[in-house]
């Protein structure tokens, strides 16, 4: 998997590629268990055409989607608790032990394309630039997209993990046009990102990026967030399927001590919220 390679390039970049890291096979696999929970959630979404024209589903790892299929269910924790995946987190973390978060998948919409906007993932509950300069500095988040089919959805801008905005960056992240900084029509320096089906990327969410949602363009990407150096506790992800402990008891032993570091993470949490 060339580790040295994907170290040297996240050291550099904030992101890195691995080409094919899922066989032909697998990419069928695992696409067939995430369009079959993404059609079930259209299916019980009050507004169907809302959700068809989004950008992606969350957590897919929820039993209700596998009432009928429990094996697809122990099939997606497996491939998240991959020890390849692991192997490689470990080390970009220089050795730390990666915790998971959450799941998302994105599809096309299906009625108009858009481009989102540009963002590193910590403003959004961050508003005031002292707190999301702090919650950057608390740990690690990552994305860790699988694609399904080939997909040149997202845009990065090297480095910008390792510092806080330029001008013109915050111009444009912030959308700040009065006094005199004015946003400018692009973002300078942002590198489109480009995935075949099988290749998986893997890139800071701090780091300032973007995704364009074409109508026109199929695309089928599994987003894996894991985190190390800290446990998220402002906004902590929900137990899916491990309220469940017969769950847990069905995975393979290094699945297991993959999720138990993540529920030991956020037990207390969980019972709080109780």
């Amino acid at each position: 998997m060339e580790l040295d390679r994907l170290k040297q390039e996240w050291d550099s970049n904030g992101y890195c590629i691995i080409p094919a890291l899922v066989t032909e096979d697998g990419v069928s696999d695992m696409r067939s268990i995430c369009d079959r929970v993404l059609e079930q959630v259209l299916q019980e979404s009050d507004n169907r055409a809302e959700l068809e024209d989004a950008s992606n589903i969350a957590y897919l790892t929820e039993p209700k989607y596998y009432s009928k299929e429990p094996e697809s269910l122990l099939k997606l924790l497996e491939f998240i608790a991959q020890d390849q995946i692991v192997l490689i987190l470990q080390s970009i973390a220089d050795g730390q032990f990666p915790l998971f978060h959450n799941t998302q998948y994105f599809k096309q919409p299906l009625y108009r394309s858009w481009q989102g906007i540009w963002h590193r993932d910590t403003q959004f509950l961050a508003p005031d630039p002292e707190l999301e300069k702090q919650r950057i500095a608390e740990f690690t988040a990552v994305h860790f997209r699988v694609a399904f089919c080939d997909d040149a959805c997202l845009e990065y801008v090297p480095g910008s993990e390792k510092r806080w905005d330029t001008p013109a960056e915050l111009a444009i992240r912030k959308k700040i046009t009065e006094g005199n900084i004015t946003a400018p029509a692009e973002m300078p320096g942002a590198k489109t990102i480009n995935l075949r089906a099988g290749d998986a990327c893997l890139f800071h969410a701090w780091g300032i990026h973007r995704g364009t949602y074409r109508q026109d363009l199929p695309r089928r990407t599994l987003d894996i967030i894991y985190q190390w150096g800290g446990s998220c506790d402002y906004y902590p992800p929900p137990p899916t399927c491990f309220a469940e402990p017969k769950i847990l008891e069905s995975l393979s032993d290094g699945a297991q001590e993959f999720y138990r570091y993540f529920i030991n993470a956020y037990k207390k949490v969980w019972q709080a919220l109780e």
